[in-house]
């Protein structure tokens, strides 16, 4: 049975606690960033270092989960996630991976200079020199729900409507470029259930706006210069079919970090880690964590 969730403990830092889950393995560390969806306790696609053996540690950015460090920039939060690495005894990273808004966060650990990791991994990230939210749509809608009040009542309304197949398969749809008709029915109970604890823990206390800030046209230049502080070999991973993340920004990382390959995904919705789909995106972290040994 797949672990969809996970005890969780806080760590005490300079500048306030930081939620992580921490994960049995042999191999790693590797330093998790996941997406908007809750915080560190809900995979988010961790299982694929997981069942590789690689010990993750898994963050909940700032304003999600129970890290409390205030309202920090993916920059302001590096000092803690060095103070969380030496207070677990963590000297060397194996990866660091970032999925989705988690995508920011993760480069900016990589490019840091003090958490020196091996590998990058980027997992449908929009942390590319692109705008996010890419139309004017988004971008109004989610300045509407990003609010910690909202947020609150629209975790609850996605909670119940989750809670039926026919709910699950609509708010499902909304991640995908593809009509339902086309993958729905490839998704098992086991993987309806992924996508429900996902969907359950949605949920900010501000951290969702902190997200939509992150890909302003006027910090263009700045996401440009740090793409090309990587110094270290990256994957990145997209679907065309992610109706969240267009997989032009998949281009634009592969195009500006020096060293990054490209592995293109047939998922059919955002949520590149639940159903049959998601051994792709398995064989490719696979492969590209095999070069190390």
């Amino acid at each position: 049975m797949i672990r969809l969730a996970a005890a969780s403990e806080v760590v005490g830092t300079s500048l306030g606690d930081v939620e992580v889950c921490v994960t049995g393995g042999r191999r790693g560390p590797v330093l998790f960033f996941p997406d908007s969806y809750g915080g560190a306790t809900v995979d988010c696609g961790w299982e694929s270092y997981t069942r590789l053996g690689y010990r993750v540690i898994a963050f909940s950015r700032p304003g999600h989960g129970r890290t409390r460090v205030g309202d920090r920039t993916a920059a302001g939060f590096v000092p803690a996630v060095e103070e969380v690495c030496a207070a677990l005894g963590i000297s060397t990273v194996t990866a660091v991976v970032g999925v989705s808004s988690g995508g920011l966060q993760a480069l900016h650990v990589a490019a840091s200079g003090s958490v020196r990791p091996t590998r990058l991994v980027l997992h449908s990230a929009v942390s590319s020199t692109l705008r996010y939210p890419d139309s004017a749509g988004r971008r109004a809608l989610g300045r509407v729900l990003s609010g910690p009040r909202v947020q609150r009542g629209l975790r609850s309304v996605v909670s119940r409507t989750v809670a039926t197949d026919a709910g699950l398969r609509m708010v499902a749809g909304s991640l995908s470029r593809l009509p339902t008709s086309v993958w729905w029915q490839t998704w098992g109970p086991e993987d309806r259930d992924r996508a429900r604890a996902t969907f359950r823990a949605t949920g900010s206390g501000g951290g969702l706006a902190a997200d939509l800030r992150q890909g302003r046209p006027d910090d263009d230049g700045a996401r440009h210069a740090l793409l090309r502080r990587v110094s270290c070999p990256t994957l990145v991973t997209g679907s065309r079919h992610d109706g969240a993340v267009r997989f032009a920004h998949a281009l634009d990382l592969a195009e500006h970090i020096d060293d990054a390959r490209l592995a293109e995904l047939d998922a059919p919705t955002h949520l590149f880690w639940v159903g049959p789909h998601a051994a792709q995106v398995h064989r490719a972290v696979q492969s590209f964590l095999a070069e190390l040994l």
